[in-house]
């Protein structure tokens, strides 16, 4: 009881990074000045939605150069690397690519489709709790340098008083990467997360954390009133038209859910439920797992983000509180002592609220982003990721399933499986306008 499941090398490297330089935060701007030589088109207004489909000649990109990016990822499934995928590309608010290939289930023959919804792991971050919080920073409900303690008044312990949530929302409250208990009550799980120890002090590096996101994810509760599922339905999901976006998939909508699985504590294919042991004892609903979606309502998330904080006649955030959700947050990190292979990538690079920042050297989207870009990945190999100099971004989400044991060799297998670097270079090699 109390024992966690990720190994102690994994922890180790988060608590031992060593101290860190001063980085360039990114333009806070939603089409900063390029620094890659991408070529800006200025004046361009971005579109607000709806999203419409569109050949690709039409927004500047190949057609044959697309489907030379879904072959290759048809290529994956079929070599065995993992079931099955659904991906799309949008430019320019035009959905220029769309393509699904492979099964739902490693087990199974039903085939993988356009509207088949994914355990989105820690892509929950970004798409439920960072800008749930950031709703109720814009409506007075809850303020960033709040400290948690406010609001959660088990998160106590030396140096924690002075954590605050912006700490949380840019993962630099200095907790742990995760701190699992099982085998007792809901409550006194939470009890004891609060009552973690610090690993570092707050606000001075980046501290990718599970444990931090879901605390910050009863932060939202508490400061809200409502739970986290219904805060997000309530006001981001359901104003979006994001109608197959929702944590606890109901079990009659389940044949169309890609499972993952199996895990360490549940042996068997998983479907319809969050796939990390952790977030599954306290039932779904949590900060840093949990949501469940399809790339469709994922390209409308997108596509919000990339107008400002609007879609289709919707305004969800201020233009200025959007622009900060996806921009650095963190200038005290350094991409260059940080960036040094893909796993510290993910736990130790400057980040926005919730959203990872491209890097050049082991981000996930490959090296052809330009700098500005954000975007989220998701354990079980799904991936959100957005570039506003060129409007582009592109969705790719599979059913690969978390790597067990959750370690560094299984985070490089589960990316080099999935390839989504070759997806996101292939996508800037489509375009024909630059």
């Amino acid at each position: 009881m109390g024992d966690s499941p990720f190994s102690p090398d994994r922890r180790q490297l988060l608590q031992t990074l060593g101290a860190l330089l001063l980085a360039t935060a990114c333009c806070p701007t939603p089409l900063p000045c390029p620094k890659d030589g991408s070529k800006a088109k200025a004046n361009v207004p971005v579109p607000q939605g709806p999203l419409v489909v569109a050949p690709p000649e039409s927004v500047g990109m190949s057609a044959d150069r697309l489907n030379d990016v879904f072959a290759r990822l048809e290529r994956r499934v079929s070599d065995d690397l993992f079931p099955g995928f659904t991906a799309m590309v949008v430019r320019h608010g035009k959905i220029v690519g769309q393509a699904a290939f492979g099964k739902k289930a490693r087990s199974g023959n039903e085939p993988m489709t356009l509207d088949t919804i994914f355990d989105l792991e820690s892509m929950s971050k970004v798409v439920a709790t960072a800008i749930a919080a950031i709703v109720l920073v814009e409506r007075g409900k809850l303020k960033l340098d709040d400290t948690v303690v406010r609001w959660l008044p088990d998160f106590t312990g030396p140096g924690k008083d002075a954590v605050t949530v912006r700490d949380m929302l840019r993962y630099s409250a200095g907790l742990p990467i995760d701190n699992q208990f099982f085998d007792m009550p809901a409550e006194e799980i939470w009890r004891k997360m609060a009552q973690t120890p610090l690993a570092s002090p707050p606000g001075k590096t980046v501290e990718y954390s599970d444990l931090t996101y879901r605390l910050l994810g009863r932060v939202i509760e508490s400061a809200s009133g409502t739970r986290l599922d219904v805060f997000c339905r309530e006001n981001i999901w359901t104003p979006l038209g994001m109608t197959d976006t929702m944590y606890n998939p109901p079990k009659e909508i389940w044949p169309r859910v890609a499972a993952t699985g199996p895990n360490l504590r549940r042996k068997d294919i998983l479907r319809g439920v969050v796939q990390d042991d952790q977030d599954f004892e306290l039932g779904g609903v949590v900060g840093c797992d949990g949501v469940f979606s399809t790339a469709k309502d994922l390209a409308v998330f997108a596509q919000m983000l990339l107008a400002g904080g609007i879609y289709n006649g919707k305004r969800i955030l201020s233009e200025e509180l959007t622009v900060a959700l996806v921009s650095n947050q963190t200038p005290f990190v350094d991409k260059a002592h940080t960036d040094t292979s893909q796993l510290t990538n993910l736990l130790s690079t400057p980040k926005g609220y919730g959203f990872e920042i491209s890097t050049q050297r082991f981000s996930p989207v490959g090296m052809r982003f330009s700098q500005n870009s954000y975007g989220k990945t998701g354990g079980a190999g799904t991936f959100m990721w957005v570039d506003p100099q060129r409007m582009l971004f592109g969705i790719l989400l599979t059913n690969h399933g978390l790597p067990v044991p959750f370690d560094e060799p299984g985070w490089d297998k589960m990316l080099q499986h999935v390839g989504p670097n070759e997806f996101f270079d292939g996508l800037i090699n489509a375009i024909t306008d630059e």
